[in-house]
Parts: C-alpha cells; sequence; structure tokens
C-alpha cells in the first residue's frame, strides 16, 4: 500500500508561532515513516504577511524560525503555496492535513474554511467549532446553554476605558478582586494579567486589548486547576485528568512552557465526584461546540465543583504538552496518539 501523504501545517503568523512550531516538530518527529509521507508547511506567507519573530520561550520551537530548516531527515518546513494545495491531482497534494497551528489563523476556523473549500481532509474540529471555541465570549453563552458552568465574566473594549470608575465599579459588582483579564480570542495567556484591586483594572485591560478588540474580566477563582482531554467524533472519550501545579502560582506563559514550570499529577486530587462531574464537562463542552477529533477542557475545582474555564481544540504537543501526557497515562503513546487522529480527521464529516 502507498503511505498516506501528511502535510503537518506549522508555524503560521499568530503570536503562538513559537509554540506551533513546537508542536509540529513533535508531530513530524514522531509520525511513522512506514505508513506516512510526510511534509512540513509554514502557511505564514498564505495572507502576505511577513513572518512575525516568535516571542521569548523555552518551547523549544523558537529557533525554527523559517522554511527551509530542517525539522527531521527528509523534512524541511516549506511554505504553504495555495497553488500547490490546491490542484485536486499532483504530487504536492496531501491526502490529509494534520494541523498543528495555534491561535489566530490556525485555531479560529479560518484555516478550516480553507482546507473545507480545497476538500482536504484535517484534523480537529471544523470551522464554527474552531471559531466557537476561539471566542470565549461565544463559547461560554453555549456551554452556559447546555449547564455547563462557567464563570462570570465582564466584556470591555477600549471605549469602557473612557470611564475607568464605571468600568471598575462593574467589574466590582460582576466579578470582584482578584480578577483575571484576557483577550478574548487569545491563547496560551498571551495578554493575561491579574488585577487584585480595583487600581490594577486599567492596565491589565490594556494589555489584553494590545492583543485584541475585546477584553474579558473573570473572578480569579482559587481552587485546584485541572485539565481534561477529550478524543473522538461522535462518541468522544474523556483521557486521565490532570491536575496542574504552577511554579509560580499563575499558570501564564512560562509556567505552560518552560521545563519546570509546572507540575502535572496524574490522576488529579481530586475528589470522584469532582472529577465525574468534570469528565461529564468536558465531554458536554466537546460535543455543545461540535468539536471533533480532540479537545482540551480546562477547569478550576472550587469546593467539589469543576469551573470551566476554556476549550481549546488545537491543543499543544509540545515536550510539556498535556494531551499528549494523558494520552499516555490512558496507554496510548504518541505515535498512536497521531494515528487515531488521523483516522479521525478521515472520517466523514457531517
Amino acid at each position: 500500500m502507498s503511505r498516506l501523504k501528511v502535510a503537518v501545517l506549522m508555524g503560521g503568523a499568530s503570536a503562538e508561532r513559537a509554540i506551533s512550531l513546537s508542536t509540529g516538530r513533535q508531530i513530524v518527529a514522531a509520525l511513522d515513516r512506514a505508513k506516512y509521507d510526510v511534509r512540513a508547511l509554514d502557511p505564514a506567507a498564505l495572507a502576505g504577511a511577513p513572518i512575525p519573530s516568535a516571542p521569548p520561550s523555552a518551547a523549544g520551537g523558537a529557533h525554527v524560525t523559517a522554511p527551509g530548516v530542517a525539522l527531521a531527515p527528509g523534512v524541511e518546513l516549506a511554505p504553504a503555496r495555495i497553488e500547490r494545495l490546491a490542484p485536486r491531482e499532483g504530487p504536492d497534494r496531501p491526502d490529509v492535513a494534520f494541523i498543528a497551528l495555534h491561535g489566530r489563523g490556525g485555531e479560529d476556523g479560518a484555516m478550516q474554511g480553507m482546507l473545507d473549500l480545497l476538500g482536504i481532509p484535517y484534523t480537529g474540529s471544523g470551522v464554527l467549532a474552531s471559531a466557537l471555541a476561539m471566542d470565549k465570549a461565544m463559547a461560554k453563552l453555549v456551554l452556559r446553554a447546555r449547564g455547563v458552568p462557567v464563570p462570570e465574566h465582564v466584556a470591555t473594549t477600549r471605549r469602557d476605558l473612557l470611564d475607568a470608575g464605571a468600568l471598575r465599579a462593574r467589574v466590582a459588582d460582576t466579578v470582584g478582586y482578584p480578577a483575571i483579564v484576557k483577550p478574548n480570542a487569545e491563547g496560551s495567556t498571551i495578554g493575561c494579567t491579574r488585577a487584585t484591586a480595583p487600581e490594577d483594572l486599567e492596565a491589565a485591560v490594556r494589555e489584553a486589548l494590545r492583543h485584541d478588540t475585546l477584553a474579558l474580566v473573570e473572578p480569579m477563582l482559587q481552587g485546584v486547576e485541572i485539565t481534561a482531554g477529550v478524543l473522538g467524533n461522535d462518541e468522544p472519550c474523556v483521557l486521565p485528568l490532570i491536575e496542574i501545579v504552577a511554579k509560580g502560582g499563575f499558570y501564564d506563559y512560562e509556567a505552560k512552557y518552560a521545563p519546570g514550570g509546572s507540575t502535572h499529577i496524574i490522576p488529579a486530587r481530586i475528589s470522584e465526584r469532582a472529577a465525574e462531574r468534570a469528565r461529564h464537562y468536558a465531554a458536554e463542552s466537546h460535543r455543545a461546540l461540535g468539536c471533533r477529533g480532540m479537545s482540551r477542557t480546562d477547569f478550576i475545582v472550587v469546593d467539589d465543583e469543576p469551573w470551566t474555564l476554556e476549550l481549546n481544540t488545537v491543543p499543544g504537543m509540545t515536550p510539556t504538552s498535556l494531551l499528549p501526557e494523558a494520552a499516555h497515562a490512558a496507554g496510548i503513546e504518541f505515535p498512536a496518539l497521531l494515528d487515531r487522529l488521523i483516522a479521525l480527521a478521515l472520517e466523514p464529516r457531517a
């Protein structure tokens, strides 16, 4: 049998480029060459935009910054060119795309829509689920309607900063302090800061709005931070729950990606009642948003109640990432996880 042609889409032009490069590197290295003809493609230049510089990080991908850099024997990172992907026949057209893109342009439905138009199957969720999950405010509306507990929030724009006193009062009434302030459609805690008191709020909102036109202010819940990975399409399976203990007490960019930045504990040290609820909410969130292939839902457990923070449709696959670790705890090694995701991608979409 001929090998399946797999295009690993990695890099991109978002603020999470470095993480995507690290994710893609791990995937390229682990795909079984007996099964797959692997090529790595960087879509950063598709829209004519310059390739962004990666933020400082210990994510292991910042040194892979441009096409032409070898990722594995016989595989180089090449620019994704639409004229090569578009023809129905041709040596460069992949049988399936493995999306290893994080953030805007890769995780928000844009890349998924392009691949749908080209007729190329791809890993993970489709356009609507990707867009909903990326838009935290919209995801909250959908999840709350399905009975999934999500924290209250205040949505803010630059216009709200014209009356900082009114904004502080609205946050105090709805959310309280300390609070977390984050961009509405960004990942990897980029632009996310804490407002421990009202006087911190304006600066925190301005920082979030540097990355988005909408910022969310949420209560800084105190409890056990856990995450639940999910695999599957119509019948999602929840992987073992992981407890996250950030070295500095806050699961920020460095805690997520720097070696030793956080400790992961499996199984999570929560009651069976809380664990059962978290598993239910993770599967329900996956179904409610219409996710496919994989997702990862993050929670804070407070007094035995898991509060849903957000859902990721393209979880990281870096050396410190959570979904591969949860799969390993379930007896699914990394190459087998990739096999499963590709098989799920090739199942017919509704």
